[in-house]
């Protein structure tokens, strides 16, 4: 067998239109002495030998990364917004190949007068994302956020098999730091060049107690299995490579494999990921609800931004009729939240119990004179976040909040930390007395429609999209209660 493969070697691009702009922090995905970072077609090169991870691979994530719609569309609406600033911050975790190779620069058109950046038109080994070369040849993670990745050049597929079998394919190296959490830490943290904290799952694993246990990422998102490595190779302990997470593809069914069987894996984990527990308090006159987080890190997690988890309540009288509702959506399937710019019917819906992150843009913190004011201006607002995730927010967070990373200098996190327990209650003292039946829901989707709409109408996002976002009931509690 020969191994197929493709060099994609660095080069230096001339701008064809207009210069590069500063961008808001440099690239930081680099490779060892600048050179080419040989990268192989997962299906053609490695899949003859490693069959098992690369079926697993190919309806991943980090094979879909680079064809996300909402990523494509996120992409062009923030060259053009930032004036090319964001870089290739971006596609340096979702394209990474093509971040490497310099082959998506951001340019001026003077036609469109926008900047913009290529990430449709390119060479679909490039598109195939993260792919099994770029995750087995880091070299060291520099730091645990943004792309702080050395890729090695030395052709050493690194992995945590200590005693690789010898083939005439590549070369294997035994590394410690792929069974832990680092391996995973740069991509899957990330702070913009504003300081906002746009994805914290790493850092949200290591202060848990599930890193002081020992559970890493690997734990949950790649599970050990008695397998082989390598075909004809020895049984050994081997690890899942599905990557299952929260996302899923948003393209056609046809346009993507493993659309339904992706799905049902992330629902299944999902369905994990908390314990839901609802109960009435007759003296309160009230329905008391506790979400215990069973993740290994915040509940949601990821680009939280985008992640929304709610309750969902709704309580009907002995005749069937709808008296309470409470996490119901809008006409357009937004969360009633207490935000204008997110929904047709703002804070209508005061006993929302939501949990996820709004981001912000603060004018003060721009105009602050040192970072000690910064810090005690981030502090302030955050104080002034805390009634989110009930559905009120204050006039100055509302005017403040944005859509999109690129804009946002701060964020409102609402989150239920790892092993933590978040605590709400359901004020029915206006209900009469009587016999009710209460149905609730604890539902997660990876978009609001909001932002998806706003992607619509702004970068050209298929409409279709949305209407392929599934909502995963986590969890579902029934009771029967009698007010006095």
């Amino acid at each position: 067998m020969t191994r197929l493969h493709q060099c994609i070697v660095l080069m230096a691009i001339t701008l064809a239109v207009g210069c590069a702009p500063e961008p808001e922090y440099p690239t930081l995905l680099t490779t060892w002495d600048d050179q080419a970072l040989t990268i192989t077609d997962p299906e053609k090169a490695c899949a003859e030998c490693h069959p098992q991870h690369v079926e697993e691979w190919r309806i991943s994530n980090h094979a879909y990364s680079g064809n996300d719609p909402a990523f494509i569309a996120m992409t062009k609406l923030a060259q053009a917004q930032s004036l090319g600033k964001v870089g290739q911050f971006c596609v340096q975790c979702h394209l990474p190949v093509a971040a490497l190779a310099q082959m998506v620069p951001s340019k001026f058109n003077v036609e469109t007068r926008r900047f913009e950046q290529d990430v449709v038109n390119l060479d679909p080994l490039v598109k195939k994302g993260v792919t099994c070369d770029i995750c087995h040849s880091i070299a060291e993670v520099v730091e645990t956020r943004n792309a702080r990745l050395v890729l090695a050049t030395d052709g050493l597929m690194r992995g945590t098999i200590a005693d690789p079998v010898p083939n005439r394919f590549h070369k294997s190296k035994y590394d410690p730091s792929y069974a832990e959490s680092i391996v995973c830490s740069s991509c899957h943290a990330v702070v913009n060049g504003k300081g906002a904290l746009i994805e914290q799952t790493f850092d949200e694993w290591q202060f848990s107690g599930f890193a002081a246990r020992g559970e890493t990422c690997q734990s949950c998102h790649m599970p050990e299995y008695q397998g082989q490595a390598a075909k004809d190779g020895p049984t050994r302990t081997v690890h899942r490579h599905h990557f299952v997470g929260v996302d899923v593809s948003l393209l056609p069914e046809d346009e993507f494999p493993g659309y339904h069987e992706m799905r049902e894996m992330t629902a299944a984990l999902l369905r994990t990921a908390a314990e839901f527990r609802v109960r009435f308090n007759a003296d309160a006159r009230a329905l008391d609800v506790e979400i215990e987080n069973k993740a290994g890190h915040s509940l949601p997690s990821g680009a939280t931004a985008d992640r929304q988890v709610w309750v969902e309540a709704i309580i009907r009288n002995s005749a069937g009729e709808v008296v309470f509702e409470s996490g119901t959506l809008d006409a357009r399937g937004d969360i009633r939240d207490a935000v204008a710019k997110h929904n047709l019917e703002p804070g209508t819906d005061p006993q929302l119990l939501f949990y996820g992150q709004f981001l912000l843009k603060v004018p003060a913190i721009d105009a602050a004179m040192s970072d000690d004011e910064k810090v005690r201006i981030r502090a302030r607002v955050t104080a002034a976040c805390l009634p989110v995730g009930l559905g009120v927010v204050t006039d100055d967070v509302e005017a403040m909040a944005v859509h999109f990373p690129w804009a946002a200098n701060w964020q409102c996190n609402h989150l239920i930390g790892a092993e933590k327990t978040a605590e709400g209650s359901y004020d029915l003292s206006s209900l009469p007395s009587g016999e009710y039946s209460a149905s609730l829901r604890l539902l997660y989707r990876t978009f609001p429609p909001f932002v998806l709409r706003t992607l619509e109408d702004l970068a050209g996002l298929d409409p279709a999209v949305k209407e392929r976002l599934p909502t995963v009931t986590m969890a579902t509690q029934q009771l029967n209660f009698q007010l006095p």
